[in-house]
């Protein structure tokens, strides 16, 4: 590209046609980007579900809160449905 550009900075290519080939080089790289994009999206190996009663340990008994520097307010939820 910088080629290009001393050739039309000397009069030997119109500044039009190096904007134009810039213009379609970089629609060429955007479309080629987004391509493979899509293509390696397609590509991926959709695995079965994860067992995450196996692979993890998690203990939310602790009633103990840590906001430090918040307000909070609680509120009973009625599990009554009328």
């Amino acid at each position: 590209m910088l080629n290009a550009l001393l050739f039309a900075a000397a009069g030997t290519i119109e500044w039009g046609t190096v904007v134009l080939v810039g213009v379609i080089v970089g629609l060429v790289c955007a479309v080629g980007a987004i391509v493979g994009v899509i293509l390696s999206y397609k590509r991926k190996n959709r695995s079965p579900i994860y067992p995450l009663d196996k692979f993890t340990d998690l203990d939310l008994r602790e009633k103990t809160d840590r906001y430090l520097y918040t307000r909070t307010t609680t509120r009973q939820l009625n599990n009554n449905k009328k």
